[in-house]
């Protein structure tokens, strides 16, 4: 069946925005109920978007009448089990969880409505995105017993990964010269992958943060200067999107030792 009669989210590369944090969320500590829960209550928000896209008409108005009917009862079951999940996991979560909590609770809570509106194109949406799935690392973490300073650094490391990654696309795109991308993107995308990795050899260096975080930091910038130096069409743009995956399945076997 086509992925839009599944409603699922057409935004390929958001699937790795909300499936590495929870992995990683997952992974960090031992798995308890809250940090489960919160998990679910993530997904079940991230996979109401293509419904709710449908319901606005963001898909057309032969795709809202073939499966307005689906969509209503697709976004009716998402929300339940979002409620559901997410007061599960904050009754059942530790004090400290529930603080870690409101950090994708804020963004998310910005977030909401471009979020109803299905409108999540505008570059500023994106990084609200990115905020808000980056940010479910730390209560599921915090959930489980993780510090609060591997938490964070976790949570981190998977802001700028996508961040640098979504800013590459962008640049990929601007760089054609039609009108598309964010042109900033193109001057933006190597200075903060510079940063980045200057930044986590100077905390590998001082011993700031545990090596292999300072490493998944660090791979997430050599990326980032990659694709920024790298002459590369729009169309290998799915080239790119499995290089990201790649990079992102070793930057979380990097945080899992950590």
């Amino acid at each position: 069946m086509a992925c839009h009669q599944l409603l699922l989210p057409r935004e390929h590369g958001a699937y790795a925005e909300i499936v590495f944090p929870v992995l990683t969320g997952i992974a960090l500590g031992a798995p308890a109920v809250a940090s489960i829960c919160f998990g679910v209550s993530a997904i079940a928000f991230f996979l109401m978007h293509e419904p709710v896209a449908v319901l606005r008409g963001m898909r057309g108005t032969r795709a809202k009448e073939m499966w307005v009917d689906r969509a209503r009862q697709r976004t009716a079951w998402l929300a339940v089990t979002a409620v559901f999940a997410g007061s599960t996991a904050m009754m059942t979560s530790s004090a400290e969880g529930r603080v870690a909590a409101a950090v994708p609770l804020a963004c998310g809570a910005v977030l909401l409505p471009g979020f109803l509106s299905a409108r999540l194109k505008s570059l500023v949406s994106e990084i609200l995105v990115i905020a808000t799935l980056s940010g479910v690392v730390l209560p599921m973490a915090v959930s489980s017993g993780v510090a609060w300073s591997l938490a964070w650094a976790a949570a981190g490391v998977w802001f700028v990964t996508f961040l640098l990654g979504t800013l590459a696309v962008h640049a990929i795109k601007a760089k054609t010269g039609k009108e598309v991308g964010t042109r900033w993107a193109i001057i933006a995308t190597p200075i903060l992958s510079v940063v980045t990795v200057i930044a986590s050899l100077v905390a590998a260096r001082y011993h700031w943060l545990p090596l292999t975080v300072s490493l998944a930091f660090l791979l997430g910038g050599l990326v980032g200067i990659a694709l920024s130096a790298i002459r590369i069409h729009p169309r290998q743009l799915k080239r790119v999107g499995w290089t990201l995956v790649i990079s992102n399945a070793v930057a979380l076997g990097l945080l899992i030792a950590a």
